[in-house]
């Protein structure tokens, strides 16, 4: 290595300082078009790729929400659950859920909720259920693994007008 750093050094000292300075420019240019090629377009065609995609995504996204509004039923087809109240209601779906749920009510007018060992299908499930047939949302919601892979959850359900 030594031999070449000293035969490159004797080659340079040889040039003339009109041909040093001409080679100082080509070095320079040589290292912008370099830095050009590896970085600059590399990032604008990035840039311009996720644009893209994000413009796919938002097209996507508005195709499902409008699928979602054709079939998901609106408000006056939901059935009435002042009939049969909103806690024995939740406890009801809940129970055909197969979870096992204590409830009480919050000062704000929501059901707060417990399930000690809920599997998540079965938890998402019917809270999923709860906000297409009835209305109902949760408004809170805490959920812990248990170690037997089940979930601990507190929460509050809410009813909409």
């Amino acid at each position: 290595m030594r031999r070449l750093t000293d035969r490159l050094y004797a080659w340079w000292c040889a040039r003339t300082v009109r041909e040093k300075r001409l080679l100082a420019v080509m070095l320079a240019l040589l290292a912008a078009v370099l830095f050009w090629l590896a970085v600059v377009r590399p990032v604008l065609d990035w840039r311009g790729q996720a644009a893209a995609d994000r413009a796919d995504a938002e097209a996507e996204l508005a195709g499902v929400q409008t699928a979602l509004r054709l079939v998901t039923p609106n408000a006056a087809a939901r059935p009435v659950i002042d009939s049969e109240g909103f806690e024995s209601l939740v406890l009801r779906t809940a129970e055909g859920a197969g979870l096992h749920i204590s409830t009480g009510m919050e000062p704000g007018g929501g059901l707060a909720f417990r399930i000690p060992d809920a599997s998540s299908a079965g938890l998402f499930g019917w809270m999923s259920a709860l906000e297409r047939d009835y209305g109902i949302t949760v408004v809170s919601l805490g959920v812990v693994e248990n170690t037997d892979a089940t979930l601990q959850v507190e929460g509050v359900l809410s009813r909409q007008p």
